[in-house]
């Protein structure tokens, strides 16, 4: 909706466009070719600029109020590689669905995550679905036991806290991990994590993906 809003939004200086280039080819003048080219570059500068304004609000604006509308899932996920963890469609007979969506500004994080119960789902059916794509499986207390060498408070600490659940159960979930980047800095200045979690006790499935 925002990507039309702001199309129509330069559609004016568009037209004009089209109005400054269809005036030079039939220009006769070398002087008039001259004004036309420079009103041109002046309005290619100013509609970049004003693009760039746009986008810059409507990132903080996203990030300061996340997207939590369901319906705009599949084009946050679809083409990209969220989808080694988060299902390509909300199945349509899971319950108390929540989605957010809050895109990085300056030093802060993008996070995406997705939650829901699915009394269909079992830890077997669940586990098929990501084991071979999982670095590490396990609980989040078992997190720093890691053989990789790259585990870090940082991530153990986000890993089931930015989520659109709530985590008075969050020790219950079995996390698959998919992804998993952290810098050198010792406390994760710079990281990254994808996963998909499995409650068995409750049916909820967590998806969540961050990068900061």
């Amino acid at each position: 909706m925002r990507s039309i809003t702001g199309f129509f939004a330069f559609l004016p200086a568009i037209v004009f466009f089209v109005i400054l280039i269809v005036s030079y080819f039939k220009c006769n003048t070398k002087t008039s070719k001259d004004i036309i080219l420079g009103l041109c570059s002046i309005l290619t500068f100013l509609l970049l600029g004003y693009y760039a304004c746009y986008i810059f609000i409507v990132a903080i604006e996203e990030a300061e109020h996340p997207i939590t509308d369901i319906r705009s899932y599949k084009e946050r996920v679809n083409g990209s590689r969220l989808l080694k963890a988060f299902p390509k469609e909300i199945p349509d007979d899971v319950e108390n669905i929540k989605f957010k969506y809050s895109p990085g500004v300056l030093q802060a994080g993008t996070d995406i995550s997705l939650y829901y119960i699915d009394k269909n789902m079992t830890l077997e059916k669940f586990d098929k679905l990501y084991k071979n794509e999982a670095i590490w499986i396990g609980h989040i207390n078992d997190y720093n036991n890691r053989p990789d060498k790259q585990t870090s408070p940082g991530i153990q600490s986000g890993l089931l806290l930015n989520d659109a659940a709530t985590y008075e159960n969050a020790n219950d979930y079995v996390i698959y991990l998919i992804e998993s980047y952290c810098d050198n800095s010792g406390y994760c200045n710079h990281a990254s994590f994808l996963f998909a979690a499995y409650n068995e006790k409750t049916n909820e499935i967590i998806y969540s993906s961050e990068e900061w």
